[in-house]
């Protein structure tokens, strides 16, 4: 703030210890998150004057358009299914489309969501401390849609059961917490190859 503005910002302190207020600043500013400083910090290049510690609070979570952020969601959402690269510019976005679900994003109008949607969306806004976006999990292409050729997916495949097994025997468990972990990973939304998924189902009975 002193590089950016100067005496613009230090008169505002005028009379308080600095040290003061850099301790308060540092209580208020805690809770947000690494990107939301970000988002912050880069707003400040279009402000002449500094902004009070309830102004820049606002600039690194401005409000939120719901019908921008719903059509974010469904572009990054079906990015995410298909087990491509996505790009959120909240987490607040990312946990409430997981809060609709997939399915009632890709089946359902946005005339039909919106309610869920704008309640979801506040809830996940309104939290002090949300949680960060998971890391997308890349999935393996169908055979055919990829260069992957199918000898190289089952070799994968393959060597994640030989691997996952291998390590399970050795903490003495029934030799499938690997399958296990991938349906928790499945449940928790991340996306991941069907064929692994289907093997891990199968190792447990489930199919």
């Amino acid at each position: 703030m002193k590089f950016a503005y100067g005496v613009k910002f230090l008169d505002q302190w005028s009379g308080i210890p600095l040290s003061d207020v850099m301790r308060h600043w540092a209580k208020k500013l805690k809770p947000l998150s690494r990107d939301e400083l970000t988002i912050g910090w880069t707003s400040l290049e279009t402000l002449a004057w500094p902004p009070t510690l309830p102004e820049f609070i606002k600039l690194c979570r401005p409000v939120v358009d719901p019908v921008v952020a719903f059509h974010e969601a469904l572009e990054q959402g079906g990015r995410r299914e298909r087990g491509e690269q996505d790009e959120w510019s909240s987490p607040a976005v990312y946990w409430a489309w997981r809060k609709i679900g997939a399915y009632d994003f890709t089946h359902l109008a946005y005339v039909a969501l919106k309610a869920r949607w704008e309640a979801a969306l506040a809830a996940e806004m309104a939290k002090a401390d949300p949680a960060p976006i998971p890391a997308q999990m890349v999935a393996l292409a169908a055979p055919g849609k990829t260069a992957l050729s199918s000898d190289k997916a089952q070799q994968l495949l393959a060597d994640f059961k030989t691997k996952g097994m291998g390590r399970s025997a050795m903490v003495g468990d029934d030799g499938r917490n690997w399958a296990r972990k991938i349906l928790e990973r499945k449940a928790r939304g991340e996306s991941m190859a069907i064929a692994l998924w289907e093997t891990a189902e199968h190792a447990l009975g489930m199919r």
